[in-house]
């Protein structure tokens, strides 16, 4: 087979892809576009039969990039209202009734991650998981460098298991239909992909926090009463906190919370009495922020201060308003000529002024046992409030507090869980049972968290990930113009002349070694997309079944262990972790050994290719 003057430029922009993917010298959407841009250019100068300008465009309507996109707002809209979070408050409940080793509950919620990620999108599952898995690692003394490149291997072996666990075997069975090949349908990836992801995972939780470097605690700091709020929890007649019992300032309910004091009426009891809680008390407690989150999203109102009404210029009705719509987390400073400096909270009138509630009070000079309407505000003091996004963002004008803009996060909705719940469960099935098109389904999924006012329309549009849009789109152009100028079917010619027994089973596991090392320095979706084509030409060359290849080009595309730029989970933890690019090469090497073995070993057994 003739190598041609269109298979040579098809071939330079392969490679330009490849070094631009991997060298990270230039942004990942400038390296998409330009692929992109050359390929209107090449193909406009050298035309070939076959290629066109729509063809290159279409990926823009690809039904597998449209199902990407919105089951990313459906994972979103799942996010957004806290399930997640409750579903593993119970298990940890759970683990206190059991009595169960720290290290046994550090393997659950592993598994737990690889079970959510089989459904959903993992990088929100991985954002949940890390400070949980941090406080798991923390109670047992294992750093915390031991216990969060696991998480998020955990998260793409279980992402390996369905179609719609990971973008990656959405776009490589779409790319693969318009190659001609049908049939790959929700539990395709299953059977092969569970083959890889169990070795695999019981290498990540028993072998590879040994191999991850041991860091000194950095959470030391970050722990200490200097970092941590007073904020106060009022108990109303439904509270779960009702005759639940200090001990030695903790309550089990609240076990990262320190319990500073009880006021019940006028009298002020010690957290180290034993003492029942009732309906009216007052806890005052001292914790992080995201504690104080995390039990934002359990006990919700009990947190919010309660004002006095007699000054006619504190709240009324306006009160009744205040959480309503999204809600915004954010810390403001005292500013050092700030009028509410010697005043308490109900004095400054802030909740009146601004429409947030401040939850707590941070101060570094000393840790206060009083509740936080009665602290008088310092300049220099830090309070954790909550508002609206407009609210939050007119604080920027308001001169006595300074915002601090990076610390602003958005409040799970906890009162459209079950409906988020809902939409999720009908879009899975749909997708599962094939009742209708994945892309339909999704799309409808979507639509749903939209109008059942689950997610905003701002925060639907920012949970698309334009790098992962614009990856695909170029991928998939660049795909079309692999097979069309004949460069996949002669790399499959050239590989099977280079092999000297041309077994299916053997060219299998070259094909998944190759792709899952490719995968590492591209990324998984463009590692699906673009080797797509050499798999079902190597499939046709051998003259057998084309399906094997196709999910074994999925299934290698996803094995981005060896460098923490291979999937977004991969930096997540690397910021958190502290870690190096020498330990993912550490623990990422022999895990795809593990997958490629486990692969070889049980695929052509599987697909009957021996």
């Amino acid at each position: 087979m003739a190598f041609t003057f269109e298979m040579l430029l098809t071939l330079s922009l392969m490679i330009f892809a490849i070094i631009g993917y991997s060298t990270r010298k230039f942004p990942i959407d400038a390296v998409s576009i330009s692929v992109l841009g050359l390929l209107f250019l090449i193909f406009e100068i050298y035309p070939v039969d076959g290629i066109s300008f729509d063809d290159f465009i279409a990926g823009f309507s690809n039904h597998g990039l449209l199902t990407v996109m919105a089951l990313l707002v459906v994972a979103q809209g799942v996010y957004s209202t806290g399930i997640l979070n409750t579903f593993v408050d119970n298990i940890m409940h759970l683990n206190r009734d059991l009595k169960t080793s720290k290290s046994t509950m550090l393997i659950l919620l592993l598994l737990i991650v690889a079970l959510f990620s089989s459904v959903m999108n993992n990088t929100p599952i991985i954002i949940i998981f890390i400070p949980l898995v941090s406080i798991i690692a923390e109670k047992m003394n294992l750093s915390i460098s031991k216990a969060l490149i696991p998480l998020s291997y955990a998260g793409i072996l279980g992402g390996m298991t369905t179609l719609v666990g990971s973008s990656t075997n959405i776009i490589g069975a779409e790319v693969a239909k318009e190659l001609g090949v049908n049939g790959i349908n929700f539990f395709s990836v299953t059977i092969p992909g569970l083959a890889i992801a169990i070795p695999g995972i019981i290498f990540v939780i028993f072998i590879l926090p040994k191999l991850m470097p041991k860091r000194n605690k950095t959470s030391t700091s970050l722990s200490s009463d200097q970092n941590k709020f007073i904020a106060q929890i009022e108990i109303d007649a439904e509270s779960d906190l009702i005759g639940q019992q200090s001990i030695s300032g903790k309550f089990e309910a609240l076990p990262e919370m320190q319990i500073l004091q009880i006021q019940r009426g006028e009298h002020s009891i010690s957290a180290y009495q034993s003492t029942k809680i009732q309906k009216d008390d007052i806890i005052v407690v001292s914790a992080d922020r995201k504690i104080i989150e995390v039990a934002l999203i359990k006990y919700g109102e009990q947190l919010h201060p309660t004002l006095s009404d007699t000054d006619p210029f504190n709240f009324g009705e306006q009160d009744k308003n205040i959480n309503t719509g999204e809600q915004i987390l954010a810390e403001v400073l005292v500013s050092p000529d700030s009028r509410m400096a010697g005043r308490d909270l109900e004095e400054s009138r802030f909740r009146k002024l601004t429409n947030c509630i401040v939850l707590g009070i941070k101060r570094s000079s000393r840790i206060y046992r009083e509740q936080i309407t009665d602290i008088v505000l310092e300049a220099g003091d830090v309070l954790l409030i909550q508002g609206s996004k407009n609210s939050i963002s007119n604080l920027k004008d308001y001169p006595e507090v300074l915002l601090l803009d990076h610390t602003s996060t958005i409040l799970p909705r906890k009162k459209f869980a079950r409906r988020s719940l809902a939409i999720f469960l009908f879009t899975v099935i749909t997708i599962a049972t094939g009742i209708i098109p994945s892309v339909a389904a999704a799309m409808i999924g979507a639509s749903a968290m939209l109008a059942s006012r689950v997610l905003s329309a701002e925060r639907a549009i920012n949970s698309l990930n334009r790098h992962v849009f614009l990856t695909i789109v170029s991928m998939l152009a660049l795909s079309h113009a692999i097979e069309a100028t004949g460069l996949a079917e002669y790399g499959a010619f050239s590989m099977l002349n280079n092999i000297p027994e041309s077994n299916p089973a053997l060219i299998l596991s070259i094909l998944f070694l190759t792709v899952s090392v490719m995968t590492n320095f591209l990324t998984n979706n463009a590692s699906a997309a673009l080797f797509m084509p050499l798999g079902i030409s190597l499939a046709t060359s051998l003259n057998v079944d084309i399906v094997p290849f196709v999910i074994t080009i999925i299934l290698a595309a996803n094995c981005s262990f060896a460098t923490p730029y291979g999937y977004q989970t991969n930096l997540l933890v690397m910021a958190a972790g502290d870690y190096k690019f020498k330990h993912f090469i550490k623990g990422g090497i022999p895990l795809t050994i593990i997958c490629w073995l486990a692969f070889t070993l049980f695929a052509p057994w599987y697909y009957n290719l021996y």
